[in-house]
């Protein structure tokens, strides 16, 4: 039903793994295939990431989603390491994308970014890249930010710039001069001394996406922004759709009850608990996140689906042989809200912070709530 659709097919690994079909990949504007259907590690914590990652590579999945600032990429790297080693997978059928923190927009922070990135995951590529958001901030652009420098906010003392760093007042720092053009030529230049094969953007605007398209030498080739039932980004996904980028939604279903919403949801639930959504899942015998993982390949978007549960892992991965019918996926029009979990507004400060207008009227900016100074681990997408 849409021109992504049309080239979406399904592949059979050269090798032998746990399932026959990693399920449907597309094909991306820079002409690599993606698998549609990913496992995130977002929030994942330390100690279980890797247990996670080998359990999605063993139940089929070739699509792996990570961040530096996740603070998890070493366990990722030895899941990959260990995959390989086995025979299970080979580095060419397997997709790892990783994202450019934005401590780093500067471009000569881009290349120490994506080089502790590769380290961490004992790779010499990743297949895809992408600027993680569209503002240089939490970010200070004197030095480059790195997990190993603390994936935690601080301020910047002693020699240690924290990836999230703060002023005095505890208000995250923002580096003002760096707008996400620039970062984008020098993530195209990773491209052409072939550390990453395709590149792309992430909680960008629709403002923003067409910025960088008409900037951009080397294709936009994802865009991955938060997308469930209840934030649906309808013209978003047609305008991805149009540019030829693959949308690729994260916390595709609400991201549970871990989300950071400032306002409680429209429906009085989340959507893991919705009524309707429910019901679909007794009439097809599904459970309510296959319900919104298939609704939302049906609609010709990627997902990256998050757990390290090892049966939710593989229940996730059961989408490919069931169909929603027409009437159903019509259905879910009737619970797009507009929902919204993760506004970050403390960092709106930056003039490309990408949501102004769904901060409410007369909104003072906020001191950094989310982290606490010192906490490991990010906590933000």
């Amino acid at each position: 039903s849409s021109d992504l659709s049309a080239k979406v097919t399904t592949k059979k690994p050269a090798t032998a793994c746990a399932v026959s079909a990693a399920g449907p990949y597309v094909t991306l504007a820079s002409g690599h295939s993606m698998p549609l259907v990913g496992l995130g590690t977002w929030k994942a914590p330390a100690g279980v990431t890797a247990r996670a990652v080998e359990t999605a590579i063993k139940a089929g999945y070739r699509n792996i989603d990570t961040a530096n600032d996740y603070n998890n990429e070493p366990e990722i790297g030895e899941a990959i390491k260990k995959c390989i080693a086995e025979g299970i997978v080979t580095r060419e059928e397997l997709f790892i994308q990783s994202k450019l923190w934005q401590a780093n927009h500067r471009p000569e922070h881009v290349e120490v970014d994506i080089a502790e990135t590769l380290k961490d995951l004992q790779l010499d590529y990743v297949d895809s890249y992408i600027i993680h958001w569209p503002m240089a901030c939490p970010s200070s652009g004197k030095v480059a930010a790195v997990r190993k420098d603390g994936a935690c906010a601080g301020p910047m003392k002693d020699g240690k710039h924290p990836m999230f760093p703060m002023d005095e007042d505890n208000y995250f720092l923002a580096d003002k001069d760096m707008h996400f053009v620039e970062t984008w030529k020098a993530l195209e230049s990773l491209v052409d001394r072939g550390l990453v094969k395709s590149i792309g953007i992430s909680n960008f605007n629709k403002r923003q996406v067409e910025e960088v398209v008409k900037n951009a030498r080397i294709p936009v080739s994802i865009l991955q922004n938060e997308c469930h039932p209840y934030l649906q980004q309808k013209d978003l996904v047609d305008l991805c759709r149009f540019r030829n980028i693959v949308f690729q939604a994260f916390s595709p279903l609400g991201s549970g009850s871990t989300n950071y919403a400032k306002n409680p949801s429209p429906t009085g639930t989340i959507p893991l608990d919705d009524k309707h959504i429910a019901t679909l899942g007794r009439k097809y015998k599904k459970e309510p996140g296959q319900i919104m993982l298939k609704w939302a390949l049906q609609r010709g978007t990627s997902v990256i689906s998050k757990s390290v549960n090892p049966d939710r892992i593989i229940s996730n991965f059961q989408l490919f042989d069931w169909e929603l019918s027409a009437a159903d996926m019509q259905s879910f029009d009737t619970i797009n809200c507009g929902w919204r979990h993760l506004l970050w507004g403390e960092t709106s400060h930056h003039p490309n912070y990408p949501f102004r207008d769904e901060l409410p009227h007369g909104y003072v900016l906020e001191k950094n709530t989310v982290l606490a100074p010192g906490q490991g681990g990010s906590k933000m997408k």
